[in-house]
């Protein structure tokens, strides 16, 4: 039997408007320009002041001196200029043309895309990221994302590798082999695939047919573009490609390549003693042509550092600096591309005057669209101030916390966790996630992301002295960087195991494990001591 019941519940849902924070809070300095760009073009209701003083001093010098006043709940610091009848007719217009843009861009967004529930955020949504950074909850949020990062535009690897195959005036029977080599790399640059099967493909793909003699001339010749060495089917193919291409007055360069040829395993296990009895040289000549090898590219297909997506330039969010009695520190939020934002007061001042005592009105649609870019407006502007002053509450803390870093440098640096900030701002963790994800900031010792000066706290104790042997925790970034540099003092001939480095550490005040250390180590890119040996 079928019953109607009632029932209530207490749900939290975010506004629009608190979304719209939440977005602009997660923006670095240079996305927030681009956005801020993007509203004002958007948007007819919000402009930069400078353009709403330069408006004045136009009418003023046209003699128009009657001021619009604003209501004082409005984020608008200034009145604007008041407005000649002919200008009040172009404002007419003006809005009609971007009403209507505003209905047909409507309609195409309800073309493409279709609407439905699951595009409300709920509180949980937000409020339930995790502690590393912001995750948006469904794909179209970060496609939404990704939008306001400003990328630059550059010829991918592979693009690169097909203009200079086209430079090589191969027939074209050959240069599709060519292309059909090049895309079956993969992403260290390397020829997975067997030679066999990539001249089937190929004759199968092009409507050809081609030898494994062919095949492998074609090869040979990619081996030898830019970068050389790719295509290569394993790393002794690519380095002796790299060694092959060198200049032959280098003097080390045949030495490497019997390296190479004949004793590659020796090699690759630092076993030195084993080749210089084998090739018959001296320990000079061996070091010089271990360290030509050491100089090659072993992955010439892997982008070097960040330019896998284009060189990434660092803009400071914020500048940290000591104030000049040196007591304190002086924080000061980047906003030099920020323009300052207000409301244009012409439109609400063109609504004041379509009453009917003037004889001119407004559509109910146009006086609508009027409204609610208004209210999107203020609602921007408010977001942008929220902005800033949570972003300041956020960096003073860090600053309280790690005094001691800002004062002394990186060796200082304590234990620091979100949660701690967002307890002593009051705010959410995941509003800390979103300040500290992307923002970097200068100080006396370099320029650094927020989220460098929070890490897990190592224990200590009363060691031999030194820094440490007051027994309160580090955090782990020190302990990191006191791994490196024992490692860099260490002797190249009989480097240190992870269990001497442990020692190390203990006798220093760190209560370390060795599995700890070798997470460190791996963190950092440093090999194990086998391969740390080097020839003295």
């Amino acid at each position: 039997m079928l019953q109607l019941r009632q029932s209530q519940s207490l749900q939290q849902r975010l506004t629009p408007q608190q979304v719209q924070y939440l977005k602009l809070l997660q923006l670095p300095i240079l996305s927030l320009e681009q956005r801020i760009k993007s509203e004002i073009e958007e948007n007819p209701m919000l402009e930069e002041a400078m353009e709403e003083e330069e408006r004045e001093e136009r009418a003023a010098e046209a003699s128009v001196t009657e001021a619009v006043e604003m209501p004082a709940d409005e984020p608008v610091l200034e009145p604007a200029a008041e407005l000649t009848s002919s200008s009040d007719e172009a404002l007419l217009e003006r809005a009609q043309r971007d009403l209507q843009r505003t209905r047909e861009r409507d309609e195409r967004a309800a073309q493409d895309e279709r609407v439905d529930s699951s595009n409300d955020y709920s509180f949980e949504d937000f409020m339930n990221d995790d502690t590393e950074g912001y995750k948006t909850p469904t794909a179209h949020a970060v496609d939404e994302d990704r939008e306001d990062m400003p990328h630059a535009a550059i010829e991918s690897f592979t693009e690169s590798l097909y203009n200079q195959i086209a430079m090589l005036n191969l027939p074209d029977r050959y240069r599709a082999l060519a292309e059909e080599i090049v895309g079956s790399l993969d992403e260290d640059g390397y020829l997975r695939v067997p030679i066999e099967q990539v001249a089937r493909d190929a004759g199968v793909f092009y409507g050809d047919e081609y030898t494994i003699a062919e095949a492998e001339a074609v090869l040979r010749k990619i081996q030898k573009l830019d970068p050389p060495g790719i295509a290569a089917r394993d790393l002794r193919e690519c380095l002796s490609v790299q060694l092959e291409v060198m200049p032959n007055h280098n003097p080390t360069r045949e030495v490497a390549r019997r390296i190479i040829r004949d004793r590659f395993d020796d090699f690759v296990n630092k076993r030195f003693t084993a080749l210089s009895r084998h090739l018959g040289m001296d320990l000079g000549e061996l070091k010089s042509a271990i360290e030509l090898i050491q100089h090659l590219n072993p992955k010439p297909g892997a982008p070097a550092g960040d330019m896998a997506e284009g060189t990434k330039y660092i803009t400071a969010d914020f500048y940290i600096e000591k104030s000049p009695d040196g007591k304190d520190f002086i924080i000061t939020l980047n906003e030099r591309g920020v323009p300052p934002l207000r409301v244009n007061a012409a439109y609400k001042d063109l609504i004041r005057k379509q009453a009917p005592e003037h004889g001119k009105s407004l559509t109910p649609e146009a006086k609508d669209f009027i409204k609610k870019k208004f209210e999107a407006a203020k609602f921007f502007i408010m977001a942008i101030y929220q902005r800033r002053e949570t972003m300041m509450r956020v960096m003073q803390s860090i600053v309280t916390h790690q005094r001691a870093f800002f004062e002394k440098g990186e060796k200082f640096l304590k234990p620091l966790i979100y949660k701690t900030i967002a307890e002593d701002i009051g705010m959410d963790i995941s509003t800390i996630c979103r300040v500290v994800n992307g923002k970097y900031c200068q100080t006396d010792f370099g320029v650094f992301e927020l989220k460098y000066f929070f890490s897990e706290a190592i224990p200590t104790h009363a060691g031999e002295g030194g820094e440490n042997s007051d027994g309160e925790a580090v955090a782990n970034k020190v302990v990191k960087s006191r791994i490196k540099d024992i490692i860099d003092a260490e002797s190249g001939t009989e480097p240190l195991s992870d269990e001497k480095i442990v020692q190390l550490l203990n006798a220093e005040g760190f209560d370390v494990a060795r599995r700890t250390v070798a997470k460190y180590r791996e963190q950092m890119n440093i090999p194990v001591a086998r391969l740390r040996k080097k020839l003295v």
